[in-house]
């Protein structure tokens, strides 16, 4: 590949993801899919669901029910049980530095094949895409709208071949599809040359910097959290233009931490938004009618009016958004937008923002669940581990860790990949991680006793059970054609070596470290043994979706330890639970009769007293710094 900035992004992206891929072709087709996908679907967007392998023509397909990239016909049908929306994505991608005009016409072909009525004639790697297809149309009642394509392809090179007679031809059989009766609302069409796809992978970053013109603003008072708060208002057609991609497109990514998606243009309450925006008489008096939009970023860099944003989420107004961007031809300049602009890198200030400013009307409970003050205890969990030496960084809120360009994704932990890591170890149903992360949540959370994330969970089970399924997957990398069994693998894992992981289970911070030394002394084993059987039982990759598949595997795990006559795991000592020098944030966990307190910071406990802190003013479960030196514990509480 020719071009040395897209070179150089795709030697970043390689790395960050642990590709494996041994030729740059196949590493260019899955960051060209991450480039196209990620943003808009950062929950729902894996590598596995979009790629299409060997297929001749399509580099990638997407499914998207209602914002979620759906891959299982199970999850479909469960999308599209209620009004619904739809959208189509198909990807060829190219490392050549040429426009390939009969790779377009071929990527074109298939297109139209798979939207046709033979199965047959669909390459076999598009099969689970055309069940969920044919499921889409037979719904078709359910549709909010018909649903939209977009074809996108991607090569290296600069594309200068607008208005030509290339582009007419393009032009002329994307239209056979748009003719297609009674198949889409809308077909879209895009080459991403090589600068383009640049801007989308920084887009994937959330290294979105905007400048805008932020008339009439006021400066909030200082408020705990944030580095500064802005009120004001700005021109519709202003605040358009910074919530759209390089390509025009609206840039759905930044709206990934407002609880509530696009409801649709017939919605009663964006029926009315329209209204107000079409009205010439009321659309003046758009500011007054309408709550306005609030927007979170790292970076606020304000020079009289104009100010710069940097990785920024709006995180209420998603709805008044969107039909802005979908009216933006009719705004005029006398129409402006209420703004409410917070600068803050506090994951928890941001979290409380969430809540509050979408807490007017009914949301999901999973649109929430990750703003629950529990997942601020496990992060701290994380964090302390890395003090022991392990590298997982917990990323309660999405985006948390973009400004680390030092770490690799494989270390950051996503509460998505949590959930299933835990369904699959501790609660003991690896055929269910397929499912997306939202439907677990509601599966598991109707009832106490199977809750995920509940207050009295141990944050060391979620803990454990990543860790056995970090080191499944980092030695299956070396195994690929068991890759599909890598939950279950860890399953029997941890009934071999950690069987007091399950939820309910009492542990306590000494015994969860005995537990981690077992995993990690015993791991090799145990992991030769799980995959001794599942090779030895010549399982299929389709059959790790049965639940009757996972209690076999476990009557043949105590089948096989009975025969070899294996020995128990033997039990590490406890590893070092004294904190390394530094400094800390933790819980006060007991208050003592001197100036002394207990302070939790994830399984480590310690004594520590306090300097420049009024300890009449301090309460169990508040959080206070804290420094470790050698022989000697300190703690404050943090300045307002």
């Amino acid at each position: 590949m020719d071009n040395i900035i897209l070179t150089g992004m795709l030697k970043d992206f390689v790395q960050r993801h642990d590709i494996e891929d041994p030729t740059v072709e196949s590493q260019f087709e899955k960051f060209a899919n991450y480039c196209l996908l990620k943003t808009d679907h950062y929950d729902s967007f894996e590598f596995e669901k979009v790629g299409t392998g060997e297929c001749l023509g399509v580099d990638g397909v997407a499914v998207s029910i209602g914002g979620v990239i759906v891959d299982e016909l199970e999850d479909a049908a469960l999308f599209t049980k209620a009004q619904f929306e739809a959208k189509f994505f198909f990807t060829q991608a190219k490392t050549s530095s040429k426009f390939d005009l009969g790779d377009f016409l071929k990527f074109l072909t298939t297109v139209k094949v798979f939207f046709g009525n033979q199965k047959s004639a669909v390459p076999q790697e598009l099969h689970k895409s055309y069940e969920i297809k044919e499921l889409i149309y037979e719904r078709a009642a359910k549709l909010r709208v018909l649903p939209t394509l977009e074809l996108s392809y991607v090569y290296s090179g600069k594309f200068g071949l607008k208005g030509s007679q290339i582009e007419r031809q393009i032009e002329g059989e994307i239209q056979a599809l748009r003719d297609l009766a009674y198949k889409f609302s809308e077909v879209t069409w895009h080459v991403h040359d090589g600068d383009a796809i640049a801007r989308l992978y920084r887009e994937t970053q959330n290294d979105i910097q905007r400048e805008i013109s932020f008339q009439r603003h006021i400066a909030l008072p200082p408020i705990s959290g944030a580095r500064a708060a802005y009120l004001g208002v700005v021109k519709c057609a202003d605040y358009v233009k910074i919530i759209q991609k390089e390509n025009g497109e609206l840039n759905k990514g930044l709206f990934f931490e407002n609880v509530r998606d696009f409801l649709g243009s017939e919605n009663i309450v964006n029926e009315e938004i329209a209204k107000t925006i079409l009205n010439e008489e009321e659309r003046n008096r758009f500011a007054i009618l309408n709550n306005g939009v609030t927007v979170v970023a790292r970076s606020v860099t304000p020079s009289g009016d104009d100010f710069k944003l940097s990785q920024f989420q709006i995180v209420n107004g998603c709805q008044t958004s969107h039909v802005l961007f979908n009216n933006r031809d009719a705004l005029t300049e006398d129409m402006y937008l209420t703004v409410k602009l917070i600068q803050t890198s506090d994951v928890d200030l941001s979290g409380k923002v969430i809540a509050t400013t979408n807490s007017q009307s009914q949301v999901t409970k999973e649109a929430f669940a990750t703003i629950r003050p529990y997942h601020r205890g496990l992060e701290d969990f994380f964090n302390a581990m890395r003090s022991d030496g392990y590298e997982y960084y917990y990323e309660r809120r999405p985006h948390q860790y973009d400004d680390r360009d030092d770490l690799r994704q494989m270390n950051i932990v996503s509460a998505p990949s949590l959930i299933k890591s835990f369904v699959s170890v501790a609660l003991e149903e690896p055929h269910k991680v397929h499912y997306y992360y939202g439907r677990l949540l509601h599966e598991y959370n109707q009832n106490r006793s199977s809750e995920l994330f509940a207050d009295d969970d141990y944050p060391g089970l979620y803990y454990a059970a990543h860790h056995i399924c970090a080191k499944t997957k980092n030695q299956l990398s070396k195994d690929r054609e068991l890759s599909d069994w890598g939950f279950h693998i860890a399953l029997l894992v941890k009934k071999q070596i950690a069987p007091e992981l399950k939820k309910g289970a009492t542990l306590t911070d000494k015994r969860f470290f005995e537990v981690i030394g077992r995993i990690d002394k015993n791991f090799d084993d145990a992991y030769q043994t799980s995959t001794a059987i599942i090779k030895e039982l010549k399982l299929a990759g389709n059959k790790n979706r049965i639940p009757e598949v996972t209690e076999t595997l476990i009557k043949q795990l105590g089948k096989f330890t009975a025969k070899t006559k294996q020995k128990a795991p033997t039990a590490s000592p406890p590893s070092d639970t004294i904190l390394k020098p530094g400094k800390y944030s933790g819980i006060v966990d007991a208050l003592k009769d001197n100036d002394t307190a207990i302070l939790k910071y994830g399984p480590y406990s310690v004594t520590a007293t306090f300097i420049d802190t009024d300890k009449s003013l301090i309460k169990v479960g508040q959080r206070l710094l804290f420094e470790v030196k050698e022989g000697s514990v300190t703690a404050w509480a943090p300045k307002l």
